[in-house]
């Protein structure tokens, strides 16, 4: 009987057309990624929170692309904006992003992927690095505190990487200017 069963259990995997095709499922939904280019080193973008959208925050939480805890995805709740910069071999990038208005808590986030890696959150399978950069607390955050600029910093040795950048606001928000600074330097 444990035969049968296990044989028609092989019989329908091999009669099912997905089981040949390996092809990996659709995004769950389209984000818009800005490319940069940078003029002698440097790129300036000017940015509002009302251009993004909220996302899924799983992903960053999960250890092969480790970009924040999930015990942080407030700081990430808002509306998400992305980049896309080429990090060159033998580099030193700086991405800074810096709010206009000292009551639009913005935050910064940093994935380091292979030169030819295009893929962007929320799917993402993995990253060779993550970098985030928000309001450092124990307990609940101080929503009192004015919003200041954040930064994230990475070099390169012999390799050149895709650096994509999420810019999000914290706790829900939606709306608010910001900066964003990108300085690569060679090394």
């Amino acid at each position: 009987m444990k035969k049968l069963f296990l044989s028609f259990g092989i019989l329908a995997l091999l009669c099912n057309p997905s089981t040949f095709n390996a092809q990996s499922e659709p995004p769950t939904e389209e984000w818009s990624v800005v490319d940069l280019t940078t003029e002698n080193g440097l790129a300036v973008v000017k940015g509002n929170l009302d251009e993004g959208k909220p996302m899924p925050l799983e992903w960053a939480a999960q250890s092969n692309v480790a970009c924040f805890p999930a015990t942080r995805f407030f700081e990430y709740q808002g509306n998400h904006l992305l980049y896309r910069v080429q990090m060159p071999a033998a580099a030193k990038i700086v991405v800074t992003v810096k709010p206009k208005n000292k009551k639009t808590r913005v935050n910064l986030y940093a994935l380091r992927l292979g030169a030819n890696n295009y893929d962007n959150p929320p799917d993402i399978a993995r990253s060779i690095s993550c970098e985030a950069s928000y309001p450092i607390y124990a307990g609940k955050p101080n929503l009192r505190a004015p919003a200041t600029e954040k930064s994230i910093e990475y070099i390169s040795i012999r390799k050149p990487y895709n650096i994509l950048i999420g810019v999000a606001g914290a706790g829900g928000i939606t709306e608010g200017d910001f900066e964003l600074e990108v300085k690569i330097f060679a090394r």
